[in-house]
């Protein structure tokens, strides 16, 4: 069933339509900056947008990387720029056979792959720099002789002369000579490389030694301090740059739109301690900040000289100086609206001001087909829910043969397969239950009379519910597990993300090709936060406060499918196998295989784990003596999701029952998932009061956007809890090792699990494929599903013989999704169709490091190629070969609808209701304060 919507197309300008090339990676041209400037230029119904290189079809063509220049569709202004795997070269080849203006002067982007070039330009036209040794290894510079040359016409200087090996010493521990020239520390050490960020700043005797190596952000992490290290590298060309040192020094990202037009913006050094701070979209945290006259001179310069109307540059300002430390080319303010709207008039500025002087392209008949090339087609995407609060449960296990489970047993009326109870009414037949088998002969009183406290203390909350899992041997109920499950309910923070990643499908699609919105379907699981999920996205994508009157209430209409999204009992047997191999993992003196993700080399997981309990024993100590001796109830003034102070204790006091209060031959590997879903819960929702009441006496107090604010509080202690942290990271890290592994260690247990459980959506898919190249009309399909079909789907894909170009997959967080997008074009009679397979690893960040807002939401990844581009029959026949091994392995039971291996509902058993495999929801948009709109900060 679709959701059609209309659209809306701009009235014709006065001005000509402008062809805008974009020649960039596709994680670049596809990225959020760039979405925001590509769609504020289409809205001025000035541009015409393509994409050249590649890789995303933007209002007309697609073509690859590896595609001929002639090829290429002509445009009139190229928005092109370099990064790692990008085409440099055929880029600048296709400036030269097809004459567009370009934004940025693309052959004098090559300047920026060697820094001495770039300080030589800089010097050259006055901008300061710090002073400098260079230490020549390699020759010199090796430039383009084509580019030095327009370098010495346009700015007088020479700049790929060659450079002597240089004479490097060291005359003491705290001086090195180059070429006869002395530099004291501190001072950085730079590779000539304008690609290689592993830079190092040495520093005296004096203040400690050592050194801090500087490289590219990873994770949180953007320096470590090394004190053995006290000798520069001598294996390469490097520049020495004086540190400057002085208190109070501003890091300033500059970013030039033009000579005339600049923004700049501060951030924390990562000299400091190393630690990135993070906004909730993940983004190192940054501050507006306003340049001096003389500063904005230089930026000025630097634009003009370097060519490059957008720019950005590395500026340090002390001592009432400033500085410039690098310059970086093609760079993007990002999350700044104001900046997407000015960058957005200036482009259409320079635009109109080029186009009367445009030469008229002669293009031939060929050349006109060959610009109709590449359309997406459709797109067909699997999703997870969005972020939810931390699921608990208790399992209580009774032998089927005793006089005492008959009341339990008389629940299952008689059937075999698990049953789920959720009704309020229904969980009491449970307590009830517990009740009658007390007074029995041999009933475990004390595990009975858990059970009905549990039952009675979460009835009533929503989202409870029990799960009875019966086992039975010859028509005999052998064991019968009783299961209480309650939490996992949808966040005020998953409405954001829901809504936040549906505005820039939307925004994507409409650049790429707006039509696939009036053929639209969304499935969803029946299960609450994915429900949620699929509604709220529904209503964003297809935005309807845009193209609808606001006094109107649009019914949107969401498909659920338990057969293809529901979790099954039908990898139950093959999991549980898993799970008892898991247990190895953790054992003493067992070592992680290579292809596990493990970096702590010198550790086995069994080190990790002793550590991580040893971490949750002195929290628990900490908790319980804050509680007695703080006002707890004042430490948040402000709580979220239902959640208060009680509830806080109750579920860490389950966890350190679960870690500490177990031997660690018995402990349950399943405990991580636990442990680490609650403390990112808890630092992205309960911040202040997790670092109060685990730090002692609680001393440290955390604002809600993450710095302390406690007096005692130093800049080196500023951010969580060294004990919170380093839990934190241990259980980070058996998680990477643990979760992936559930659903199958080897080659064959992550086939069969993938089989058993996901088989029914990828068949699902691959009809979705089949039908894209059947039908005349494009369209969107939307699965929103749980984290086992997601984990399990991703491994099919990966082990079918796809070509896969991801080096490893990430962990799958909430909001986490596997796109298939499907491309068409024309060749004569005939019609081409190409796949791409892109996986996004959803709202995933250091969440301990993220710096928050009342929304209390990471931002969703960006997606990255999980395969390159492929023939669609190619893809459905080599897909459609699950379906075949699953036959020859007589996997029966996990290709058909019902077969016993999905629950039955409390419904069902005692109501008489028939449960249905597809149905069919409406609902209802409401304004104000819509689920759109993200209702209540409280999550109510």
């Amino acid at each position: 069933m679709s959701n059609s919507a209309s659209s809306t197309e701009p009235s014709t300008p006065a001005e000509p339509i402008m062809r805008l090339g974009v020649a960039a990676m596709d994680r670049k041209a596809r990225s959020r900056p760039m979405r925001n400037i590509l769609s504020r230029l289409l809205a001025t119904g000035k541009f015409e947008i393509t994409a050249l290189d590649g890789l995303a079809r933007l209002t007309g063509m697609l073509l690859s990387i590896r595609t001929d220049i002639e090829n290429w569709p002509v445009c009139d202004f190229l928005i092109s720029f370099y990064s790692d795997g990008f085409p440099i070269d055929k880029a600048i080849a296709y400036v030269e056979l097809r004459k567009p203006v370009c934004v940025n002067d693309l052959p004098l982007q090559k300047i920026f792959w060697d820094r001495r070039v770039v300080l030589q330009i800089l010097d050259k036209i006055g901008v300061p720099t710090p002073a400098r040794l260079e230490c020549n290894r390699d020759g010199g510079p090796q430039l383009d002789k084509g580019i030095a040359d327009q370098i010495q016409q346009s700015l007088g200087v020479r700049v790929d002369k060659p450079r002597p090996t240089s004479d490097f010493s060291m005359e003491d521990e705290d001086t090195i000579v180059v070429d006869g020239k002395k530099m004291h520390k501190p001072f950085v050490e730079k590779p000539v490389s304008g690609e290689n960020h592993n830079v190092n700043i040495y520093f005296p005797k004096s203040k400690g030694g050592g050194a801090r190596r500087l490289f590219r952000k990873v994770g949180n992490q953007s320096s470590a301090h090394e004190p053995d290290m006290v000798v520069p590298r001598t294996d390469a060309s490097y520049i020495y740059e004086q540190f400057v040192d002085v208190e109070n020094a501003e890091d300033i990202k500059v970013y030039t739109l033009g000579p005339n037009f600049v923004h700049a913006e501060t951030r924390k050094s990562p000299v400091v301690d190393g630690i990135v701070r993070r906004n909730t979209e993940g983004k190192e945290i940054r501050f507006i900040c306003q340049l001096t006259d003389a500063e904005k001179k230089m930026a000025r310069d630097i634009s003009i000289a370097f060519k490059q109307n957008i720019c950005g540059f590395d500026m340090l300002r002390a001592g009432g100086q400033s500085y410039v430390i690098d310059v970086n080319g093609w760079s993007f303010v990002k999350g700044n609206d104001f900046y997407y709207d000015k960058c957005a008039e200036i482009l259409t500025n320079f635009c109109l001001r080029k186009m009367p002087s445009l030469p008229k392209p002669v293009v031939t008949e060929a050349e006109k087909q060959r610009e109709k090339s590449w359309t997406l087609k459709s797109t067909i995407c699997v999703a997870r829910h969005g972020d939810r609060t931390p699921k608990c449960k208790l399992k209580f296990k009774f032998k089927g043969k005793e006089e005492w489970t008959s009341p339990f047993i008389a629940l299952l009326q008689g059937r075999t397969t698990e049953i789920i109870l959720r009704d309020p009414v229904q969980l009491q037949y449970v307590a009830d239950a517990a009740e009658a088998a007390a007074l029995l002969p041999g009933a475990d009183l004390e595990q009975l009379e858990q059970l009905r406290k549990i039952i009675d203390k979460k009835k009533s909350t929503i989202g409870t519910k029990v799960q009875l899992k019966p086992s039975f041997t010859d028509g005999v109920c052998e064991t019968l597990a009783i299961v209480v499950k309650w939490g996992g309910e949808f966040t005020h923070a998953a409405r954001y993300q829901a809504r936040d990643i549906a505005e820039n499908m939307r925004k994507d699609y409409t650049i790429m090709n707006k039509t696939l919105l009036d053929h639209t379907n969304v499935y969803t699981s029946s299960e609450r936060r994915v429900v949620a999920t699929a509604e709220i996205f529904t209503t964003a994508f297809l935005d309807e406060r845009v193209r609808n009157s606001p006094q109107k209430q649009q019914t949107h209409q969401l498909i659920i499918r338990k057969d293809l999204l529901d979790d099954s009992n039908a990898a139950k047997d093959e999991m549980e196998k898993v799970k008892r191999k898991l247990k190895t993992l953790c054992r003493p003196g067992h070592h992680v295989r290579p292809e596990f993700a493990w970096p702590a080399k010198e550790k086995d997981p069994f080190e990790v784990v002793k550590e991580t309990i040893e971490l949750m024993n002195s929290l628990r100590a900490t908790m319980r003596e804050n509680w007695d001796t703080l006002p707890v109830e004042k430490i948040q003034p402000r709580w979220c999701c239902g959640e208060y102070p009680y509830l806080f204790r109750e579920r860490w006091e389950g966890l350190f029952g679960d870690w500490c209060d177990v031997s660690l031959e018995k402990f349950d590997p399943s405990r991580v998932s636990e442990l680490y879903d609650s403390l990112k819960y808890d630092a992205l929702h309960n911040r202040t009061f997790l670092e109060t009441i685990f730090t002692k006496n609680g001393s440290r107090a955390s604002s809600i956007d993450g710095r302390s604010t406690s007096e005692n509080a130093t800049a080196g202690e500023s951010g969580p809890p060294r004990q919170l942290r380093e839990l934190y990271k241990r259980a980070k890290l058996l998680f990477d090792l643990i979760a992936p592994q559930e659903y199958g260690i080897e080659r064959s247990e992550k086939e069969i699990i993938g089989l058993l459980t996901s088989l029914p959506l990828l068949e699902q898919i691959v009809r979705d494929l089949e039908a894209a190249k059947a039908s005349d009309y494009p369209s969107a399909n939307f699965y929103f599903t749980k984290e086992s079909h997601i984990h399990t789907l991703v491994n099919l894909v990966t082990l079918s013989d796809l070509p896969i170009v991801m080096p490893h997959v990430p962990e799958l967080d909430y909001m986490s999704y596997v796109s298939f997008e499907v491309y068409e074009r024309s060749k004569s009679s005939s019609k081409e169709l190409s796949v791409r397979v892109t996986l996004s690893e959803g709202a995933h960040s250091a969440v301990l490091d993220a710096s928050l807002d009342a929304k209390h939401a990471l931002q969703v990844q960006p997606r990255r190629a999980l395969t390159d581009y492929i023939s669609l029959p190619r893809v459905i026949e080599i897909l459609r070969r699950h379906s075949k091994k699953a036959d020859e392995m007589r996997l029966t039971k996990s290709t058909t609808k019902i077969e016993g291996f999905l629950p039955v509902e409390g419904d069902e058993v005692f109501r008489g209701q028939a449960s249905r495999m597809e149905e069919i929801r409406s609902f209802q948009v409401h304004r104000p304060g819509s689920v759109y709109s993200a209702g209540s900060d409280k999550g109510e």
